[in-house]
Formats: C-alpha cells, sequence, structure tokens
C-alpha cells in the first residue's frame, strides 16, 4: 500500500481499527463519504490491531485507542496522528491530508512527554527503527536520537531488542529493567504493552517461565441482575493468586463512580491464597448497564478487567 500511495503521489492513511469496536465499524463504513472529495489526494487502508502482527503499531504510538488515524505523506513520512472520530477529529484528518498539519499534534493522544515539535519527528524515527531491526541492523544511533526527543516506552523497548540482537547482553538487560519499571508504574502502559512482556523478561532471564510468576485469577464477567434506578447493591469478587510467587495488586481502576470500593485499593496475595473484595453498585442510568473493574498487579498478567452487567429498570 505504501509503494501504490508513493506512485500515485497521494497521501496513505492507515486507520487502526478493531472488530470488536462499534465506533470503528461505524468510522470504517462511511470513511468513503466522509473523505470524498479528498479521493484524488490519499488513499486509506484499515489496520485491525487485534491481529498480533499488527499491534506493534499501538506499542509505536503508545495508544490503546482506536480508530487512530496515521497519516503519512507519498514519501513515507509519518505528518499525522489523529485518535478519535469527532467531528474535530475529522476535520483535522482532511486539513492533514490536504497538507495543513497545525492540528494533528492536538489530537495525538500525549501519554509521554515529546519535546515541543519533535512528537511526529520521534514517530518517525521511532518507525525506522522498528523496520531497519526488523531486517537485522543495528539500530542504535536512531534509537539514541529517539531517546533524547521523547519518553516513549517503545523506544526503550526497541533499545533492549537491539541490544540484545548485537550480542551486548549486559546492556540489553539495563534496558529490558528501565522498561519494565515505566510500564510497571504506569497503568496505562501496563495495558497497551501487555503483549511484550514475556519477551522482555527473558531477555532479563533466559530461564523465565510465567508460570513461576504470580497470577491473578478473578472471574471474567459478574451479572448483577435487575435493579430499579438509584438502587444501591453491594457485591464481592474473589481474587486469588494462582501463580508460584507472591502478588501484589497495587491498583484498581473503575470504569465509573457508579461502583465503589469497601476498603484499600492495594492487596497482597501470597501463592494459593484468596481475598474477597467488596464493591457497592449505584443504578444511575436506565436499561442494559455495562461497567468494568480493572485491577492492576506485578502478576504474569499485568492488568485483569471484569465485566460488570446490570439491567435498570
Amino acid at each position: 500500500m505504501k509503494d501504490i500511495a508513493k506512485k500515485k503521489n497521494k497521501m496513505l492513511c492507515v486507520v487502526l481499527s478493531r472488530p470488536d469496536c462499534p465506533p470503528c465499524e461505524h468510522y470504517v463504513q462511511n470513511i468513503d463519504e466522509l473523505y470524498k472529495h479528498l479521493a484524488s489526494k490519499a488513499i486509506f487502508n484499515i489496520v485491525n490491531v487485534s491481529l498480533p502482527e499488527n499491534q506493534w503499531y499501538l506499542h509505536w504510538l503508545c495508544t490503546g485507542g482506536s480508530p487512530t488515524t496515521c497519516i503519512f505523506s507519498p514519501d513515507g513520512e509519518l505528518i499525522a496522528v489523529v485518535a478519535g472520530i469527532k467531528r474535530n477529529a475529522v476535520e483535522c484528518i482532511k486539513l492533514s491530508i490536504a497538507g495543513d498539519t497545525q492540528c494533528a499534534d492536538y489530537f495525538h493522544a500525549r501519554h509521554y512527554f515529546a519535546k515541543d515539535g519533535q512528537r511526529m519527528q520521534a514517530l518517525n524515527a521511532l518507525l525506522s527503527g522498528k523496520q531497519n531491526l526488523d531486517k537485522g541492523e543495528d539500530i542504535r544511533h536512531i534509537i539514541s536520537a529517539s531517546l533524547n526527543q521523547s519518553t516513549n516506552p517503545y523506544a526503550i523497548y526497541l533499545k533492549s531488542l537491539n541490544e540484545e540482537k548485537q550480542g551486548h547482553h549486559e546492556e540489553a538487560v539495563f534496558w529490558a529493567e528501565q522498561f519494565l519499571d515505566a510500564i510497571s508504574s504506569n497503568s496505562y502502559y501496563s495495558r497497551v504493552y501487555s503483549n511484550v512482556l514475556g519477551q522482555i523478561k527473558t531477555i532479563i532471564n533466559p530461564n523465565y517461565s510465567p508460570f513461576d510468576e504470580g497470577m491473578l485469577s478473578v472471574t471474567k464477567e459478574l451479572s448483577l441482575g435487575d435493579h430499579q434506578l438509584n438502587q444501591s447493591t453491594p457485591f464481592s469478587l474473589m481474587l486469588t493468586n494462582t501463580g508460584k510467587s507472591p502478588l501484589l495488586v497495587h491498583d484498581i481502576r473503575l470504569s465509573c463512580s457508579c461502583v465503589k470500593i469497601k476498603g484499600e485499593r492495594r492487596l497482597a496475595l501470597q501463592p494459593g491464597e484468596s481475598q474477597k473484595m467488596e464493591f457497592i453498585f449505584t443504578a444511575d442510568v436506565k436499561g442494559n448497564v455495562i461497567r468494568e473493574i480493572t485491577f492492576f498487579s506485578n502478576g504474569v498478567y499485568l492488568m485483569e478487567t471484569v465485566k460488570i452487567t446490570a439491567t435498570v429498570m
């Protein structure tokens, strides 16, 4: 697709989407209509980031959100990243395709620091580094420049992989530990980079096994049944450490104020130990309600999400 865009001298718009994302589906279905007056200037390519081979896009951009549109010049340079599909985001995409990228940095989620005016430059450097690393090339200088421009964790990740490929094991371990420190202290990063943790931990310990770590086990979904509007209902979740090492639940995120925790947000579990956590759900809107509780821990899986459902009448 990149070669076609270059040959036709058109912008390439890569739309990061998921099949389980209703806004993504709506956006993809309406792309031709939304940008019909720009058909001579841009090519749109839909990428399913739920597929393992495409998840590097999320790591590179440090985002868990979709849809997100990456706009490349005909020469392959990233010029804009626009998150979402609200009217002003769509207008920003149109402006960027037309060559006006002043709005692009505003719509790119700022989950890491980048020097003023260097966000796209840093992302381009990281993309080049990723592509060259895939070819087996030494990307040390590219990544060093990226680390000076931003705090994007993907730069630290690529740095560790590159040092390991170059046979610099001690350096690779150092950067792998830096990456884990950054991820474990940030719940958003924990979600974005959860599927590369095993790879990084294997650099630190070639004999690493996920079965040797702590492992949080909790039900994936809980139905609270029928409720009247404004009715409050207590409920509990049983948390168990089914791993072989001590487990620390260091944060709990609630998707709305209608769910509250009774007690502390931190919990320590020895191997095989279980503890019950108490919550209160208040029915604040009518209809079929879906809420989420996300637990963050130092276990093999840094986050576990429980879906809470209820019918409010």
